[in-house]
């Protein structure tokens, strides 16, 4: 183009339907004094709902107009490229490992889960692994997370919790990279993913959601383009909420719902899971279980928890890690020996752990040495044998490695840095680090092993250098904290652990010994509510030891086990466990008494327990703890637990209360565990780790003052479905309180037993409206208790109702009369669920029996187990229920023991019986006055009927008992004489 001197040249681009403008470009061109002025002017597109999207500049891939579907491949491709290999759990800095190849099924669940962790994570084991057959776990599949269940609305916003390490961030890559491989979750266009951990370096800045996701995800320039905001299926994945650095403020941060405002980033995501952004989009989030907290419940729709690896996928894994067949079979039968090191591999991260150092000890000339046996030997020789690959790598394989003593000499100083970092962000339960952080402590970065700790950046921002770090899992953070202080102690006699001024001054005229140092540790730890210094006491405990301390040659100075001090420290454990400490605490000390070799007291307890003497035995408070650790640590069945076999106090359950939720049933009758002992118990009932099914406790000398209790219990747990409370003292104040915990939605019992306390027909009217509401109570036993007509008619008039699905209802001795029957009557008549009916020891007489028999007649009636014990009947009653039994009556268990029926009323009963409509598979005649003169009547029945399988002639004067069982087993018929 020609231009003559001071020619002006303008020219004006449009880009009014939002498309891009492309601005000019001079090449070889010489311009002297002249001014150039470009002038751009944007037009932004109107949403629909007149709002404006923000001008977004377009690469030059944009500008040949990328479509939705194509941006969502772009997408897809790109994750799918990123997420194919990981590098988290490597033994080398830099080393990936194929996803696929890696990952190993989860064991999952689905329920409520709300509490406040007493014991430490790694150790709360509880039951680890799902029963076949079982409904009450609710285990489900990954892909499975935002499915609609059990008829439920699809959830919008889910949490998912677990444990450090249990494998919540390699299941987000797994849920990621199937969706981007088209396998599952395509109901969704675009998926995203945000860890916390990267969050925190932008926690402080306001950006709109379309930056966030454009920061994190470059590829996605064109998203305020062509996302449409109402339409667009999007899943948002914020991954380790208990990594966050800054709080999530629900009710403080003002409403957006534009997803180009720039606002400050708690309130994004605030308003993105209350819904105001994106309510069509669905929010996923994980976290460990201390910082559930965080969100509150009301805004969450599911709650999923991780439970880890069951035993097979333990073995899976170690054989998927040692890609050598013969050394994963060495691996698992070693571990395997070794039952505490096996119940800790449901944690995925140990798994890592134990098959680093087991490849390493197996592959080389100490396997001799290692026993395995304790937690403090596997971390020790994980520090070992991650130094060694660290310095292999580093001198790229050519670098001669030298023995392991003097490489740790080499790294003394880093090592014991890190571990001075780890105690101090222990403390204060810091698990996030930065790098001035780590200036702080005079570490160099990149001479720390990439084995112990992880690193996390934003990878596409140029704008947030900042970089944040990890240890790779917070038990190694416990053992870096327990290594310093047990090193410090070792080559310089300080104690670390104590902060009183005078006890420093003390240290300069009198060194500290070890067992000062485990007994201020020990104050520390049982201080704790939340377990999370449990773990840092154990090692601190096991480097005592001198085979331990040999690993560590080059970091100590000197080898020393001074016998006296593990003998001391042994005797102040054992002295700790009879005073009034949590129990959770107690467990942990039996864990340090292992690390310090020393099982005497456990082995006491194994003794009595084969001996069978603990029902006679008074147990002290230790005795209670090793009992508990016995259970927590063993490999027996976890289906049922006789506390009924032991003399339980409350503070004697109050230490067997972090095992017990692991049962399935549990059995306290004749006990005095009293309202405070169900307190203690109540707790543990309501923790979400709690697998207790079925509970008996029965004559435990609870009143109505249990009743809160009670209730809470019943409201929260939704694992138990069994109750028996009988022979207590509720009342009818405690049974009130339990109706309303009935009508609760959140009420999950299905068997509850009230027999014998002390309760009359004035809580029946509460009662009646509970069976009404409750959707999941299937068996109520009322027995023993004054209830009366009154009550029973209260009751049947909701028993009548279809919204009641009670099918079997015990109302035995609760002073019954024939004025009730017309009641009855019409609840057997109309209820489509009752098939299970006690009305044994009341007094029903003829008059009333000849009421209910009507109703067996009617076709809608569905009763299949009638009970009329001792009810005062006579033969007047036996034609109308003989007439009922040969009308197709539904009826197949009667029980007419203890009336007077006589001859004349069996021997109607016996002609029903013989007829092809009848039904019964099993009769109770039980002391019905029958004398011989009705044997014939009974031989031909047998001879005649096939259905009959069980029947009851005791306590009669038949005669020819021999003739009757010799036809009794032709007929295949179990009988009682």
């Amino acid at each position: 183009m020609a231009m003559g001197r001071n020619q002006m040249i303008s020219a004006k681009v449009k880009a009014e339907t939002g498309s891009s403008i492309i601005s000019p470009v001079i090449e070889n061109s010489t311009v002297n004094s002249m001014p150039i002025t470009i002038n751009v002017e944007t037009v932004c597109k109107r949403s629909l709902e007149g709002r404006y999207f923000r001008c977004l500049a377009l690469p030059a891939s944009a500008l040949t107009g990328e479509s939705y579907d194509q941006l969502i491949n772009r997408h897809k491709k790109i994750l799918k490229e990123k997420l194919e290999y990981i590098t988290e759990y490597t033994s080398t800095a830099g080393e990936r490992v194929c996803l696929l190849q890696r990952f190993t099924n989860l064991w999952i669940t689905d329920g409520k889960c709300d509490e406040l962790h007493t014991e430490h994570e790694v150790t709360e084991i509880g039951s680890s692994s799902p029963r076949p057959g079982k409904t009450t776990f609710k285990s489900m599949k990954h892909r499975d997370i935002f499915r609609s269940m059990d008829g439920q609305r699809q959830p919008r916003v889910v949490i998912t919790r677990g444990i450090a390490g249990i494998g919540k961030t390699i299941y987000v890559k797994k849920f990621l990279f199937d969706w981007a491989m088209s396998e599952t979750h395509q109901k969704y266009d675009f998926v995203f993913v945000f860890p916390f951990c990267e969050l925190n370096l932008i926690s402080e800045e306001s950006m709109s959601l379309v930056q966030l996701v454009q920061q994190h995800y470059p590829h996605m320039e064109q998203m305020g383009e062509v996302y449409p905001k109402d339409s667009a299926r999007s899943l948002f994945i914020f991954d380790g909420l208990d990594e966050s650095r800054f709080s999530l403020e629900f009710e403080s941060n003002p409403v957006c719902c534009d997803i180009t405002k720039p606002v400050p980033l708690r309130s994004l995501l605030t308003n993105l899971i209350k819904g105001n952004l994106l309510q069509s989009a669905s929010i996923w989030i994980t976290t460990r279980p201390s910082s559930m907290h965080q969100i509150p419940s009301c805004y969450v729709n599911r709650v999923t928890e991780i439970q880890g690896f069951q035993d097979e996928e333990k073995e899976e894994y170690f054989r998927r890690k040692c890609q050598d067949s013969q050394l994963a079979e060495k691996v698992i039968t070693m571990v395997k020996r070794q039952s505490s090191l096996w119940m800790m591999c449901y944690v995925p991260a140990f798994c890592w752990i134990l098959a680093t150092v087991l490849e390493h000890v197996l592959e080389s000339s100490c396997v001799e040495e290692f026993k395995g046996n304790t937690v403090t030997e596997v971390y020790t020789n994980f520090l070992v044998v991650m130094v060694t690959y660290h310095h292999k790598h580093r001198g790229h394989g050519k670098e001669k490695i030298e023995k392991s003593c003097e490489l740790l000499q080499s790294d003394q100083r880093a090592l014991l840095n890190l571990g001075k970092l780890a105690f101090q962000y222990l403390k204060s339960r810091t698990f996030i680090f930065y790098e001035e952080d780590f200036k702080t402590f005079n570490i160099d970065i990149s001479s720390i092993c990439g084995g112990f700790c992880r690193e996390y950046y934003i990878e596409h921002s140029a704008l947030y250098q900042r970089r944040v770090y990890s240890f790779v899992h917070a038990t190694v953070q416990e053992y870096f904290a327990a290594l310093y202080i047990f090193v410090t102690y070792h080559n310089e006699k300080r104690n670390l652990m104590t902060c009183n001024l005078l006890a420093r001054t003390w240290e300069i005229f009198s060194k500290p010994t070890f067992f000062q140092i485990c007994k201020s540790a020990c104050s520390e730890v049982v201080k704790s509510h939340t377990g999370h210094l449990d773990l840092f006491l154990q090692f601190l405990c096991g480097l005592g030891r001198r085979r331990i301390q040999k690993c560590l040659q080059g970091l100590l100075t000197h080898v020393e086990e001074q016998k006296c001090d593990l003998e001391n420290t042994i005797s102040y454990i054992k002295k700790l466990l009879h005073t009034d400490i949590p129990p959770e605490r107690c467990i942990n000390l039996f864990y340090c008494l292992t690390e310090l070799d020393d099982k005497s007291v456990v082995r006491e307890m194994n003794e009595s327990l084969h001996q069978g003497v603990l029902s006679s035995k008074k147990l002290s408070l230790a005795d209670y703890s090793a009992l508990a650790f016995i259970l927590k640590t063993s490999d027996m069945d976890r289906k049922e637990f006789h506390l009924s076999k032991y003399r339980i106090s409350p503070d004697g359950l109050k230490r067997l209360l972090p095992v017990v939720k692991s049962f399935e049933k549990i059995t306290l009758i004749n006990n005095t565990l009293g309202d405070t002992g169900l307190k203690k118990l109540a707790a543990a009932l309501m923790s979400p780790s709690c697998r207790l099914e079925t509970l008996l406790l029965c004559t435990n000398n609870l009143t109505e003052q249990s009743g809160e209790d009670l209730v809470s219990v019943l409201r929260t747990n939704q694992i138990l479905k069994e109750l028996n409370l009988k022979y207590n003292q509720l009342k009818d104040a405690g049974v009130k309180q339990l109706s309303v915990a009935l009508q609760d939605s959140d009420c999950e019992i299905e068997t509850l037993g009230l027999w014998g306390n002390e309760f009359t027909h004035c809580c029946c009217e509460e009662l009646a409206l509970a069976l009404k509401t409750n959707k999941s109570l299937r068996s109520l036993d009322l027995g023993y208790n004054a209830i009366g007509d009154l009550g029973i008619k209260l009751l049947c008039a909701v028993i009548k109702d279809d919204a009641c699905k009670i099918e079997k209802l015990g109302l035995h001795q609760t002073g019954l009369t024939e004025g009730c029957c017309e009641d009855l009557t019409s609840a057997l008549r109309t209820s489509q669920s009752l098939t299970a009916l006690e009305l044994g020891y009341n007094n029903l007489a003829d008059m009333g029996v000849q009421r209910l028999s009507a109703a067996l007649k009617d076709p809608n009636c569905k009763l299949r187990t009638l009970g009329l014990y001792r009810n005062n009947l006579t033969s007047a009653c036996c034609p109308d229920l003989a007439d009922a039994l040969t009308a197709r009556s539904t009826l197949t268990e009667l029980n007419l023991s203890s009336n007077n029926l006589q001859d004349s009323g069996v021997k109607l009963l016996c002609v029903a019986l013989k007829n092809p409509d009848c039904r019964i598979q099993a009769l109770n005649l039980k002391d019905t006055s029958l004398t011989a003169a009705c044997s014939e009547n009974i031989l031909s029945v047998l001879r005649t009927t096939c259905q009959l399988r069980e029947l009851n002639l005791s306590t009669n004067k038949l005669g020819g008992a021999i003739k009757v069982k010799r036809l009794a087993q032709q007929a295949n018929c179990k009988l009682h004489l």
